[in-house]
């Protein structure tokens, strides 16, 4: 582990913490608690090394095949595949699984769908910590991915908020009656997955811009900025709605 890596982590630590610490004091009419609070980054951490036995298990039986395409010859549609199969399906899935474990252990305890939000961003923290800590201080960084990093540091967290946020209708569905639990589940999964892999192929998976073709920069750039509005629009938006989500209780016994 070199320097870089480490300056990378405790970056990301100080300006995820910062971020959540003030989603956690807006909560209405009063915070969670530092256990509930703190809990869910703890476990988090796990859903990174998850995804990699199912990683590893995935790029061995790929080296084995004769007829793998590297990932600089792909065309968008293979990076596309690869995209989904090693970022946004495993990674989103890996996640997803460790909230609702979450969510089943803090299940007397958890209120109302801003306290899912905010498991969600905790899991993401949680994911961001460890994946900073391995990869954030490459030695064959370049300008182009070096702000790309700096702009993708709440993409997780941002991700899992969203997830969250359906998961915790669904609870708030099932309860009142209001909306769909199934299509509330579903989304859950579908649309951080949606947003992780096209992101990815726009960025580590741009077998356009391993080959230095203009369009993959400008695929790259568009990733980058279209991440940098949805995190954006994400956190202003729980900002915005904290009253309102806060207000959807998630407990049987007091649902409305």
């Amino acid at each position: 582990m070199n320097t870089m890596s480490v300056v990378s982590t405790v970056l990301t630590i100080l300006f995820l913490g910062f971020l959540y610490w003030r989603m956690v004091k807006r909560e209405l009419p009063e915070p969670v608690g530092w256990l509930q609070a703190l809990l869910p980054i703890a476990v988090g951490m796990l859903s990174m090394p998850m995804t990699i036995p199912v990683s590893m298990g995935y790029l061995k039986a790929l080296s084995a095949d004769p007829n793998t395409v590297k990932l600089s010859d792909m065309t968008f549609l293979q990076s596309l595949e690869r995209s989904f199969i090693l970022a946004g399906g495993l990674e989103e899935i890996a996640k997803f699984i460790l909230i609702l474990v979450i969510l089943v252990i803090l299940r007397k305890k958890v209120k109302n769908v801003y306290e899912d939000i905010l498991i969600g961003a905790a899991v993401g923290m949680g994911f961001s910590f460890f994946e900073e800590f391995a990869y954030g201080g490459g030695e064959d960084a370049t300008i182009v991915s070096t702000v790309g990093r700096l702009i993708s540091v709440p993409a997780h967290m941002t991700f899992n908020m969203v997830m969250a946020e359906f998961l915790g209708r669904a609870k708030f569905s099932k309860l009142s009656g209001k909306g769909s639990v199934i299509l509330n589940y579903v989304l859950a999964l579908l649309v951080p997955i949606i947003i992780h892999t096209l992101y990815d192929v726009c960025t580590a998976f741009n077998s356009s811009l391993m080959r230095g073709e203009v369009s993959g920069l400008v695929r790259a750039l568009i990733g980058y900025a279209a991440l940098l509005v949805y995190e954006l629009v994400v956190l202003v938006r729980y900002k915005k709605k904290t009253e309102t989500f806060c207000g959807m209780s998630t407990l049987a016994e007091e649902a409305v």
